[in-house]
């Protein structure tokens, strides 16, 4: 009797250590889904200010056009304020699709592993045209537009001075650019964040299956 009561008592103590450890791995799993979540909403939300940010220097670029404010003479001085307007244009579809793609993602707590990697997979697929639109959009900005002021400043400083104030200016605008390079300014950050919760989910999977067997 005292043997049936002891398996008894065993059986039930081990139901509540599954229901105690199946808790806790639900937790910790809602955890990870709420910090990646609360994460894709910060970057969705950065796509959204960096849209409009870009959009602002696009409308800048138009009114150049329009407006004709530095008074160009020439239809190919207008050549860098072109470029830079269509590779703006370019990155902003694209932003817009990247987002449109973040939105369709749905976290929940079955179906995380799938959300990660889906927004992983975003991050890390080539895209070679996107990275040569931003170096011909940076390209225009540092030394076509300051090209365009030079004949310009030729007439009215001779060569060597137009040709030294043009290469000081293209100095300033790659200085300034190099300096944000090293910063970070253009250094992505949430795909590693994105990896280390899947890591981390990954793990804890691992070691409930460890303990399960």
């Amino acid at each position: 009797m005292e043997l049936d009561e002891l398996k008894t008592a065993w059986q039930e103590y081990n139901v509540k250590l599954q229901s105690t450890k199946a808790l806790s791995d639900r937790l910790i799993i809602s955890m990870i889904k709420e910090r990646s979540h609360s994460r894709l909403s910060k970057v969705k939300r950065n796509y959204i200010i960096g849209f409009f940010y870009m959009s602002g220097w696009l409308i800048f670029g138009a009114a150049v056009l329009a407006g004709n404010p530095f008074d160009y003479k020439q239809s190919i001085e207008y050549l860098p304020v072109v470029i830079y307007c269509i590779c703006l244009l370019v990155l902003i579809l694209m932003m817009l699709r990247t987002y449109k793609a973040f939105e369709k993602v749905e976290f929940n707590v079955d179906s995380i592993n799938k959300a990660l990697k889906i927004i992983i997979d975003i991050y890390e697929k080539p895209n070679r045209f996107s990275e040569w639109t931003l170096r011909l959009l940076l390209f225009s900005a540092t030394v076509l537009f300051p090209l365009s002021f030079l004949p310009r400043k030729v007439v009215r400083m001779g060569v060597f001075g137009g040709i030294a104030e043009t290469l000081l200016a293209m100095a300033i605008s790659a200085g300034i650019l190099f300096t944000a390079y090293k910063l970070g300014a253009f250094k992505e950050r949430q795909s590693a964040k994105f990896k280390e919760d899947l890591k981390e989910l990954n793990e804890l999977k691992s070691l409930s299956e460890e303990l399960n067997n």
